[in-house]
């Protein structure tokens, strides 16, 4: 059978039905029976999962994947299905407790899905078999009284000599907030009131539920990602402040990606530095036996009270070698075309000269992509034809250039502009040679370099 065009093969993918949210990415000494090039340790990838079809259902799973480094992941699995007592086991987290990994995870019924609850499942020594604790859910159904529609998606921290959980949350008034518990032995929780919510008067990024609720440090600061449901999936967003044990005080907020990326989740990588994933969402297609994939590892980093975001450095990993260089050159409105492969690494420098840069990806079938870079407005537009843009700020590096870094995967494409953002689109099937072009506008646009490297496949 013929390979899916469409299938990326750098871009995790499940090998068929529905994958959304990335969850619990941890890193763990290695232990008997450790693969090839995990001497050191390995990761653990987990996901929310749909096994049956390529399409969302209230019974998803927790699917799990292993890997020595954030790019090469294997034995994709089921880790944790619903029991008898449950529909569905969705979002949450994975924490460390007295040497052995625990899944914190929201347990759903298909009568009242809004209504999660908080249950744990213990793994193995091995991370390979994972139990449900048979005494239930540490947290139950939330009572009437306290008007929440949809309460979801944990995430657990250690703070001090106890366990700080986060919680998703949307009031039956439209209002989104993140509430906090807290416990000493991950079994009994103290409800600790409110994490953060809108504050009146202060800008903030809005919606009716803030799902997946990251909570963690970054240099100097605290940040918290929320991902932001308004009446379907929005976007994901960021806020830099300060944190007292107890309540989360934004200095400001930030977009920190736009559609299709969804459910970011933050870990730390082996090296200690904080590191995400992201859910690029697409629609749903019962014919096509897969769907969903996820970003590229990112790199977190802090500049003032704005979070950055760039590839993490295991993405340079998967280059097969320089398959083309170009510059310094001048760029006209007449754009410059070189052939690209459907996986593909480009780098690029260039002056634009007071005017938008354009970036377009097209094969035999027509247009796939156009990126607008326009330093002057601050920004950088993804379009893709008949489907919705994705957008993201842009800086000028220190000398006036605008950088770009294009990661293409088949049917998948993350920019990342200068200035520490990312935007994303998913893209139709290649259909031939793709050829990429790149024009300036304006008197004096100049293409420093451009460097693109074919990328390997190593998923599915």
């Amino acid at each position: 059978m013929a390979a899916d065009p469409r299938r990326p093969g750098y871009h995790f993918t499940a090998p068929s039905g529905w994958i959304n949210d990335p969850l619990g990415v941890t890193w763990h000494a290695a232990a008997d029976g450790a693969g090839p090039g995990e001497e050191r340790g390995r990761y653990e990838l987990f996901y929310q999962f749909n096994p049956e079809a390529p399409v969302w259902a209230v019974a998803c799973r927790w699917g799990q994947a292993t890997s020595a480094d954030l790019v090469r992941w294997r034995e994709p699995r089921t880790a944790l299905e619903p029991g008898p007592e449950e529909s569905g086991c969705w979002s949450g987290s994975v924490v460390v407790d007295g040497g052995g990994p625990v899944i914190v995870y929201t347990s759903v019924l298909a009568d009242a899905p809004g209504h999660g609850r908080i249950a744990l499942a213990r793994g193995d020594a091995g991370w390979r078999r994972w139990t449900p604790d048979p005494a239930g859910p540490v947290i139950g159904t939330p009572a009437p009284e306290l008007g929440l529609a949809h309460l979801r998606d944990p995430f657990v921290w250690r703070h001090g000599d106890r366990w700080h959980m986060a919680v998703g949350v949307g009031r039956t008034d439209g209002r989104p907030s993140v509430l906090q518990y807290s416990s000493t032995d991950l079994r009994t929780w103290r409800p600790d009131g409110v994490l953060a919510e809108p504050e009146p008067g202060r800008p903030g990024p809005g919606g009716s539920v803030w799902e997946c609720p990251q909570l963690f440090p970054l240099g100097d600061a605290w940040c918290l990602v929320v991902s932001v449901w308004d009446e379907d999936p929005s976007h994901v967003a960021c806020a830099v402040g300060d944190y007292d044990g107890r309540r989360f005080t934004a200095r400001s907020w930030q977009e920190l990606a736009a559609f299709p990326c969804y459910a970011t989740t933050v870990f730390a990588d082996a090296q200690g530095r904080r590191s995400a994933f992201s859910w690029l969402r697409e629609t749903a297609d019962p014919d096509a036996g897969w769907a969903g994939a996820l970003s590229v590892p990112w790199l977190l980093d802090l500049d003032g009270d704005r979070v950055t975001v760039g590839p993490h450095p295991d993405v340079d990993t998967l280059r097969t070698g320089d398959v083309v260089r170009r510059g310094p050159e001048p760029l006209a409105a007449e754009p410059t075309v070189l052939g690209v492969p459907a996986r593909a690494d480009v780098g690029l420098r260039a002056d634009p000269a007071g005017a938008p840069l354009e970036l377009t990806l097209d094969d035999d079938g027509g247009r796939v992509l156009t990126v607008v870079a326009d330093a002057a407005a601050g920004g950088m537009r993804l379009t893709v034809p008949d489907g919705p843009a994705s957008r993201a700020p842009l800086r000028l590096e220190d000398d006036g250039a605008v950088a770009l870094r294009l990661l293409l995967d088949a049917g998948v494409v993350e920019v990342f502009p200068g200035g520490g953002a990312v935007a994303a689109a998913r893209l139709r099937p290649p259909d031939g040679e793709l050829r990429l072009g790149l024009s300036g506008a304006g008197d004096g646009a100049r293409l420093r370099e451009l460097v693109l490297h074919g990328m390997s496949r190593v998923i599915g």
